[in-house]
């Protein structure tokens, strides 16, 4: 089974990297979660703030679905 890591969106994952040498102690975190789980509900919702955060996702065009099963953040 894939890891949440490796079911991130391209550009998702590229936004991350991208923030990476300012706020590495952050992405490193989320990187650690993402590594070591496969379903977005073992997420916290703070790791989940944490990911749109830091993946410049606009929550105003992110629906309630989005957030409730991540849809906007991983491939399926």
């Amino acid at each position: 089974m894939k890891t949440l890591y490796d079911q991130l969106k391209p550009e998702i994952k590229a936004k991350l990297e991208a923030h990476h040498a300012k706020y590495a102690v952050s992405i490193d975190g989320i990187f650690k979660q993402l590594k070591t789980n496969n379903r977005y509900s073992d997420l916290t919702i703070d790791e989940v703030r944490t990911l749109n955060t830091f993946s410049d996702v606009s929550l105003i065009e992110t629906t309630q679905m989005d957030l409730m099963y991540g849809d906007h953040l991983f491939n399926k």
